[in-house]
């Protein structure tokens, strides 16, 4: 059994790479020759003030593979309002840090594969299946990039859209100025050559782009119906990024996943600080057209058209993840971990037993 930490796995996995690995496993979804869970989070109160406890859980199976992922994370959640706007923070009480581990297991002998971190995979995995989707929607000449937020999920938007289009401008906007220059920062240091700016407006920062990605831990609405323009495709990493009217305005949505619009909550009756965000919003309101948009896993496998003309406004809405993408990119990560001894070794006995369970 193989334990990796998130400095291996960036070691070892690229975004292109996460990106084909993705689009195999959404193929064979749409053949239906994978499983999906639904993803379940227990929320319960915690001592912590004006938070509560949250054990989020999500899996899937990749047959082809021979792979089965338990993504799991321990939060100690609240919801601050930062910049008029609430937010979903997950507060690092574990001894300063946080709590989300993805397991491995062989569906062809039951056995533990390996045991990771979920932060590298999870910003890898969130920018690819953004960029998949940008990759079907944006405009073939789209050049101009327009970020929204400077978080750790920004980073892999950015990644993954450079795998996608030849974008010669990068403009960064969030709420939190020092954050947002020690993005662009770092963003310059990594992508040199590419233009890339810290702008201190939103407007200004979406102004004439051909994409507009969002990427916050907002708990409402962040991308506006007066920034949608012919030909401009945007994206966010949550529904609470986006609402209905927003949406009404685009000529062509498409969601990550249809099958759930959003994870199911097991709430202890009593809980206190639990946000109605978690449980209602513009996917299950009156009105609402969730049932009429396609998800990229029809998007990936042609089963429903890309983008038609270029004057088209698309929109992808990443509503929910899915353990099947930790699934897939977890077993390339172990495969490249083995070939290239990276990672730890423990012995198979310490999660294994002689006992009929």
């Amino acid at each position: 059994m193989r334990v990796l930490s998130n400095e291996d796995v960036d070691q070892l996995l690229t975004m292109p790479e996460c990106i084909e690995v993705l689009g195999a496993m959404y193929r064979d979804c749409a053949n239906g020759q994978t499983l999906h869970v639904a993803r379940l989070d227990s929320l319960c109160p915690s001592s912590e003030s004006g938070a509560y406890y949250a054990f989020k859980q999500m899996a899937g199976a990749w047959p082809r593979r021979g792979v089965h992922a338990l993504r799991i994370n321990s939060d100690i959640i609240s919801h601050p309002v930062i910049a008029g706007k609430i937010r979903r923070v997950k507060l690092p009480k574990a001894n300063g840090r946080w709590v989300g581990l993805v397991f491995m297991f062989s569906s062809e002998t039951g056995a533990l594969l390996g045991i990771f971190p979920d932060g590298a995979v999870q910003m890898l995995r969130v920018g690819a299946t953004n960029a998949i989707a940008l990759k079907h929607l944006a405009r073939e000449d789209a050049r101009t990039l327009a970020i929204i937020g400077s978080g750790w999920q920004a980073g892999g938007q950015l990644m993954g859209a450079l795998v996608e289009r030849p974008f010669e401008q990068v403009r960064v906007y969030s709420s939190n100025p020092d954050n947002r220059s020690a993005f662009v920062a770092k963003a310059k240091a990594r992508y040199p050559g590419l233009e890339i700016l810290d702008i201190d407006s939103a407007q200004e920062c979406v102004q004439g782009a051909d994409v507009i990605m969002a990427a916050t831990s907002s708990m409402v609405r962040v991308l506006e119906p007066t920034w949608l323009k012919p030909g401009v495709h945007l994206s966010c990493i949550k529904s609470e990024e986006v609402d209905q009217a927003l949406l009404d305005g685009c000529d062509r949505v498409v969601v990550h996943i249809k099958a759930h619009s959003k994870h199911d909550d097991n709430v202890m009756p009593g809980t206190p600080n639990v946000n109605s965000e978690q449980e209602r919003g513009w996917w299950n309101a009156p009105g609402n057209r969730f049932a009429e948009y396609s998800d990229l896993v029809q998007l990936v496998a042609g089963n429903t058209p890309g983008r038609k003309s270029p004057s088209e406004i698309t929109c992808f809405v990443n509503n929910i993840g899915i353990g099947l993408q930790f699934a897939a990119v977890g077993a390339l990560v172990l495969d490249k971990a083995r070939s290239a001894g990276i990672g730890h070794e423990l012995p198979d006995d310490w999660f294994s037993e002689t006992v009929h369970p």
